[in-house]
């Protein structure tokens, strides 16, 4: 797929293109050469392959986006929708090049198109993908996380193209949207991991120590808008509960493992893992001092995580961050999201129709992003139309309003991960700022975390 003419080849003769490749964590983590051919440059070939098709204006294109786009969320910005800022988590170069693509899908866009953002998928080979490297305590204990399960993934494609087929699908292209679960599939960091150690009647507890894992700079959050997909493609059978009865009919042989010592276990299994280049101790025992302040917000900030989980707040229990109580099966909950208005601002009035949005609208969502529109004048209602734009830095850019209002993208050049400075983004641009600073101080709005040397991973 890295190579043009390989996809000019694929496409030929293709009614559907349905694009779900992509190098994911851990592999994206050890390999950044790999996951740009694969997660931005195979997806720019087949956009480019299908624009240059005589059929062009008859295939369809299905591009599978992801939640890793939406960046780090915690309890204040816990759930997302289509128009959320797509901020990359720092180091992170699957989402880094999965932004990039999306943006090149929108503003190259074919004929017919849909961007379909991918949330976790509880999928077959979770076990094995995990538990060989530090991937593993990536997952923040708290962080929200709404999964969908592999099997629910294909039969949304396979209903998206049988229902397209009958004609049934009318007003669904050239739009984004989110895929999750529901309800059933949401749960947090510790929450995850633990019905997975309940197969061997076990809990994240027995296994982890609470500093092993990061606080922040992953990815995940609840869908706001997660059912309108469904409502459209009707593809969700499995609940949480339900993949992992699978996995436990699967996996049987780890019922074995009640009878062995947890302690056993945890010296033998996961404390190896702490070693892993990709793992978080090993940055922090290794002089990775970008990766300790991306991950944990600093070496202070490290040391004061809890050694013991008595003393470990965790949502699932009941108690915040600060050992409040907190509601945490409501949190999970659409009308609980709604209630305590948790849709974050996209800058402009968004109660308008998309046939009335004018170019006052664009100001407005430009002046929010921290810059300025520069057209005088856009047709009413036309979100495809590129604009000119300036940004806080003086980079001055085109764009179309959709990129811009339903992509979540801004200044190409600011907006660009490397060298991982969302800070001095999101110091100019309050669009961002609500996400980042959700859980970073006034001091990270500069270049804080190294690219190379010093003993830093690029």
């Amino acid at each position: 797929m890295a190579r043009y003419e390989d996809c000019l080849r694929f496409v030929d003769g293709a009614d559907y293109v349905l694009h779900c490749a992509a190098l994911i964590p851990p592999r994206s983590d050890h390999n950044e050469k790999l996951a740009y051919e694969c997660d931005y440059l195979a997806s720019k070939n087949l956009v480019d392959a299908i624009n240059a098709s005589p059929t062009r204006e008859r295939i369809k294109f299905v591009y599978i986006g992801t939640v890793a786009e939406y960046g780090n969320r915690n309890r204040k910005t816990m759930w997302g929708r289509v128009g959320d800022p797509m901020i990359s988590s720092d180091y992170d170069c699957y989402s880094m090049n999965k932004i990039r693509a999306e943006r090149y899908l929108f503003e190259h866009r074919p004929a017919n198109f849909v961007s379909l953002r991918q949330t976790a998928i509880a999928h077959k080979y979770l076990f094995a993908n995990n538990m060989s490297d530090g991937l593993m305590f990536h997952t923040s204990w708290n962080g929200p996380l709404e999964w969908v399960s592999d099997r629910d993934s294909g039969r949304l494609l396979t209903h998206l193209v049988a229902y397209d087929m009958e004609g049934r699908l009318k007003g669904f292209w050239n739009r984004i949207y989110n895929i999750g679960g529901g309800r059933s599939c949401r749960a947090t960091g510790f929450e995850s991991v633990s019905q997975g150690f309940a197969l061997m009647g076990r809990s994240a507890k027995d296994f982890f120590s609470p500093e092993w894992n990061i606080t922040r700079n992953f990815h995940g959050c609840y869908f706001l808008d997660g059912d309108e997909l469904e409502s459209i493609l009707h593809f969700r059978r499995d609940s949480l509960a339900d993949f992992w009865a699978r996995m436990g009919k699967k996996h049987w042989c780890l019922k074995l493992a009640k009878i062995v010592p947890p302690a056993l276990i945890k010296s033998l299994v996961f404390k190896p893992l702490l070693k892993d280049e990709n793992a978080p101790m090993y940055w922090v025992n290794n002089g990775y001092e970008g990766h300790v302040k991306a991950f944990f917000g600093g070496r202070e900030a490290f040391a004061k995580i809890p050694r013991r989980w008595a003393e470990f707040n965790l949502y699932c229990e009941g108690r915040d961050e600060k050992g409040e109580p907190f509601d945490n099966e409501a949190s999970k909950d659409l009308a609980w999201a709604q209630k305590n208005h948790m849709a974050l601002d996209h800058g402009y009035d968004e109660s308008k129709p998309i046939g009335s949005l004018t170019i006052e609208d664009m100001r407005q969502a430009a002046a929010f992003r921290g810059g300025e529109c520069l057209s005088e004048s856009m047709k009413k209602g036309d979100l495809w139309t590129k604009l000119k734009w300036r940004c806080a830095e003086g980079h001055e850019f085109t764009m179309s309003p959709f990129t811009l209002l339903f992509g979540g993208y801004w200044c190409p050049l600011c907006e660009q991960p490397k060298p991982w400075a969302t800070g001095k983004l999101a110091a100019h641009s309050p669009f961002f700022a609500q996400v980042y600073f959700a859980d970073h101080d006034a001091s990270e709005t500069v270049d804080s975390y190294p690219l190379g040397g010093n003993g830093e991973k690029d």
